[in-house]
């Protein structure tokens, strides 16, 4: 647990460790003010084996710098950027909830079609904005890309709000850290064969790795497999996932189509943007079941963590 001498806990009471991930661990945390004033946030801070590591530190503070600058509802907001026991460490909101890849292994049952279709559309709302994002001193677009996007990113809060985070090994034009060409960053089984190639990504990559999230949680697997990593990647490259109505029979057509279009190989062949993704999602919804914030939680509150558990409180 952090001390309490460092500038950063002058101002954030720690309560709790929520994870441990791959650089870094993140804790529950509450500012206090005048007047009873409180507020609980995240505190994310790397971990000291990677704190050395010149290209963990650029990776951590580009997520700094990046999402520091984002203001959406679907994206994790950061609030700043201090240190803790002399380890970098980012103050986030704080999502009351469960990431996607808690929530689908906890539940028995694939997700029901209309909350899949607004888990999705509402993430590839927050991936449109950060793709669309500009530069706010010179107005350029950054031409981001998260390139990690998958179940463990994605929030989901107790009212059914989703959320993306973790920019952390995200793309933009004119970054202080920049990846070796054909160095594979981000989780295999959400890699798009061009990102595999070690070829140039665009915000394509992002809609490949959505149409991915989504295919998962429709069927409760991965469309390419979950064996070794040759295998994945094999699979992945040869662009032939298990047709959806294999494993699930019912699905709706247009969503099917989505998910098809999303998981296309060939770059001209699929859905051009998270926003295009996003609208086919939204047409599917606008005739078919009701599925708001509410349904969502709905959905997810029996599996939600008992008090004391997890993220949830």
């Amino acid at each position: 647990m952090p001390t309490a001498g460092s500038s950063i806990l002058q101002r954030y009471r720690v309560i709790r460790k929520i994870a441990t991930g791959g650089m870094a661990e993140v804790f529950l945390a509450e500012q206090t003010g005048a007047g009873g004033f409180k507020k609980r946030v995240a505190l994310k801070r790397i971990l000291p084996a990677f704190a050395e590591d010149p290209k963990f530190v650029a990776m951590f503070l580009d997520e700094a710098r990046l999402a520091a600058m984002f203001h959406h509802p679907n994206l994790v907001q950061i609030y700043e950027l201090g240190e803790i026991d002399g380890l970098l460490c980012l103050v986030m909101e704080y999502v009351r909830g469960l990431s996607l890849a808690e929530l689908l292994k906890r539940a028995v049952d694939p997700v029901p079609v209309e909350v899949a279709a607004r888990v999705a559309l509402d993430a590839c709302e927050g991936l449109h904005y950060a793709h669309e994002f500009q530069d706010p001193d010179t107005s350029q677009p950054l031409c981001l890309v998260h390139r990690d996007v998958s179940p463990q990113n994605i929030l989901v809060s107790k009212e059914g709000i989703v959320k993306v985070m973790d920019f952390g090994i995200a793309k933009a034009v004119g970054q202080a850290h920049h990846t070796n060409t054909g160095t594979l960053k981000g989780k295999l089984s959400y890699m798009p064969p061009e990102q595999l190639e070690g070829k140039a990504l665009d915000r394509r990559a992002d809609v490949w790795a959505m149409g991915v999230v989504l295919y998962q949680m429709l069927t409760g697997r991965k469309p390419f497999g979950s064996g070794s990593e040759a295998s994945i990647m094999r699979a992945i490259l040869a662009g032939k996932p298990q047709p959806l109505g294999e494993l699930r029979s019912g699905l709706p057509a247009a969503v099917r189509s989505a998910v098809e279009r999303a998981l296309q190989g060939d770059l001209e062949k699929r859905t051009p943007s998270a926003r295009a993704l996003a609208e086919e999602l939204e047409s599917f919804l606008s005739t078919g079941p009701r599925a708001t914030a509410a349904e969502v939680a709905a959905w997810m509150r029996p599996l939600l963590p008992l008090p004391g558990e997890a993220l949830a409180e």
